[in-house]
């Protein structure tokens, strides 16, 4: 990972850690925040896809891929906007399932990296506390204000693990 990569990621996580403390300390008022952060996130991240796949993917194989999940960001990140009106138990199922299936893909990651004897206990930890979250919001889905704190901590404990990603020594697998 290179410097500005790791730059890149502890200005990330720091944000996230500050978003987290801020959807603490305002509550159930943060509702619409909660969405308008994760429609931003996912809009950015389709984006930033499209963009490196005009700038360079689609000279490479496998290229296609890279633009075909970039309109998927961005989709889902319009989709996820559009939601500020629709009730908040379709909202909250909605981002809870979308975290889980972030949990699993993080999961099925961590078992391929386990069987290439690569490192894989920090995505499954980070997966299964993804998982958590999402159930922990579907079960408290009655009170907003658990449900806020509860997306908080989950946001802070994600940054954390970002930032001990980002310090952590990266394995290189070289084929010779």
């Amino acid at each position: 990972m290179t410097i500005w990569k790791k730059i890149e990621n502890i200005i990330s996580a720091v944000s996230m850690i500050l978003i987290g403390i801020a959807l603490l300390v305002f509550g159930e008022k943060a509702y619409m925040a909660i969405i308008g952060v994760f429609s931003l996130s996912l809009e950015i991240r389709g984006i930033r896809k499209l963009w490196y796949y005009f700038s360079m993917a689609r000279y490479m194989v496998g290229g296609r891929n890279i633009l075909f999940l970039g309109i998927l960001y961005f989709d889902f990140g319009v989709l996820t906007g559009s939601l500020v009106w629709v009730p908040k138990v379709y909202v909250l199922m909605y981002l809870a399932g979308t975290l889980a299936f972030s949990g699993i893909v993080n999961l099925i990651g961590a078992n391929e990296a386990r069987r290439i004897q690569s490192s894989w206990k920090i995505k499954t930890f980070q997966g299964l506390v993804k998982i958590l979250v999402a159930a922990s919001c579907l079960i408290f889905m009655r009170s907003g204000a658990r449900v806020v704190s509860i997306c908080a901590i989950g946001f802070i404990l994600s940054a954390v693990i970002s930032i001990a990603n980002t310090f952590r020594r990266q394995q290189v697998i070289t084929i010779g």
